[in-house]
């Protein structure tokens, strides 16, 4: 069974040329490629390889890899590396493919070739043809455009071509490699786009957790009065408020956001411009520098070069250190998930100190059951965040020498945790939290009924004599008020004060 919108997993295509495709010609040497494609002969190799799981990169990692490549563009040409009628060419098409215009183009599997190899060449393929189309016409590969160049040359002159003159044709073309892709290697491509990625998608993330933070903050406040059962080890323990309980969960939100930005900073470090290896090699010695500033300037976030670009080339815990910040809200999220799961407990026969709100029918079978479908849905997004950045450390733990080759399965899980954290949140607080019902009277009969007011009296009637009348009202059915009252170790009025503190 093929997965949907798959082509078949045939590992030698049929050099056929119909009239819905074409021939091209890579290093490689023939490949068939969709007549209507921008992408050319690498992409379509890629595509007929990794047919995997139907998986794609998220839009802001094409974005953003396209604002790399008009980045380059304009820092090449600003150091007189490229011929200005290209360089427009380049960057229309750039602009172009960050719009969006060939997302149908741009749809290779997440679990591909090694480094993101194939990601970065059809970035350069699409882009490539369409300035082609931009400048010439008809979209096709700059090697078959030399040649098609070259036939027409020989017929009219009826001479033949020199060798040479495809060579001397390469700057008339605009190349795939030799242009879009100049004095850059997929291996500082492809980790710079990702940290630019993960950088775009940050404000919204921490927008929807400050909107928790302050719905939790509310009811904090409001709640701030509320004496209620606190609870150890499940069991009934010492007073505390609501608003006490849950002003606990906001600072725990309030605490990832900030481990979330710290870690942040790191990915303003770029590695771009190192190339294969992080040596440079194939850069102009002023390439760093205006890469950088391009960068800056075209995204709008403060970038600066790494120290040492080899370091950055085979180390990846900078994506590492920000998917454990990732992992660190998640795991707070679960734990909040997990209480106001209890709290909703019921209706009837649970503590039902709080009601979530209603969206949808809980069972097939149960009539009129409700389930607590928000927090469920939350825990199972944490879960999924926690298995990502578990991959992440894997592939992180997986440097070879001079380079860490599994940067798309990288970019992948850390785009997709904080994409699902995003919208999670937001379903957390405009569907569980903003209009999340608590239930005084219910609060203030458990509380009532509970022993968690024994600790309070310790210190005015002793350990022993305290830990006696527990026993005693757990044994009768009583509380403690009533056994204390009963027993005249104080007034009401002293109970009440005690108790209060």
């Amino acid at each position: 069974m093929k997965l949907p919108n798959q082509e078949s997993f045939s590992m030698i295509a049929p050099m056929k040329n119909s009239p819905k495709t074409r021939i091209e010609t890579d290093s490689m040497g023939k490949v068939e490629v969709p007549a209507e494609a921008y992408y050319g002969g690498q992409t379509a190799r890629a595509k007929r390889n990794f047919q995997i799981s139907g998986v794609i990169a998220p839009a802001i990692f094409k974005q953003s890899l396209g604002m790399v490549k008009l980045a380059a563009a304009q820092t090449n040409t600003a150091l007189g590396l490229l011929d200005d009628k290209i360089s427009k060419a380049i960057i229309q098409s750039c602009q172009e493919f960050i719009a969006g215009k060939f997302d149908n183009d741009f749809t290779l599997d997440v679990f591909q070739a090694g480094a993101g190899t194939s990601y970065n060449m059809n970035a350069n393929e699409i882009i490539a043809n369409r300035a082609n189309e931009l400048l010439y016409g008809p979209k096709r590969s700059a090697l078959h455009n030399l040649r098609a160049h070259g036939a027409s040359a020989q017929r009219a002159r009826n001479v033949a071509l020199p060798l040479s003159s495809e060579a001397s044709l390469s700057n008339k073309f605009v190349h795939p490699n030799n242009h879009v892709n100049m004095a850059q290697s997929t291996n500082d491509v492809i980790p710079t786009v990702t940290r630019i990625a993960a950088l775009l998608s940050l404000p919204e993330l921490l927008k929807a957790l400050n909107e928790c933070e302050e719905s939790l903050k509310k009811i904090a406040k409001k709640y701030s009065n509320l004496s209620k059962v606190g609870r150890t080890h499940l069991e009934d323990a010492v007073s505390i408020s609501l608003g006490q309980e849950f002003d606990s969960y906001k600072e725990a939100l309030h605490k990832s956001g900030e481990f979330i930005v710290d870690q942040s900073v790191n990915l303003q470090t770029l590695g771009i411009s190192g190339t294969a290896v992080g040596t440079g090699i194939n850069t102009h010695p002023k390439y760093r520098e205006l890469m950088v500033k391009n960068l800056t300037k075209l995204i709008g976030l403060h970038f600066s070069s790494g120290k040492n670009l080899t370091e950055m080339a085979n180390n990846m815990n900078s994506f590492l250190n920000f998917s454990a910040s990732l992992r660190s809200l998640a795991t707070n999220l679960l734990n909040i998930c997990s209480d106001l799961k209890l709290m909703n407990m019921g209706p009837k026969a649970g503590i039902a100190e709080i009601t979530l709100p209603e969206v949808q029918a809980g069972s097939s079978i149960m009539p009129g059951k409700v389930n607590p479908s928000i927090p469920e849905c939350l825990e199972m997004i944490c879960m999924q965040v926690l298995g990502n950045d578990k991959t992440i450390e894997i592939a992180c733990q997986k440097s070879n020498f001079e380079l860490n080759v599994f940067c798309p399965i990288i970019m992948f899980n850390l785009l997709q945790s904080m994409e699902i954290l995003t919208n999670g949140l937001k379903m957390l607080n405009n569907f569980a939290l903003k209009n999340l019902q608590v239930n005084e009277k219910q609060i203030r009969k458990l509380f009532e009924e509970s022993l968690c007011t024994a600790t309070s009296l310790s210190p005015k009637l002793g350990y022993a004599l305290t830990a006696e009348i527990v026993k005693s009202a757990l044994k009768k059915g009583t509380t403690i008020r009533q056994e204390v009252l009963t027993r005249k170790l104080m007034s009401e009025k002293e109970f009440e004060k005690i108790i209060a503190n």
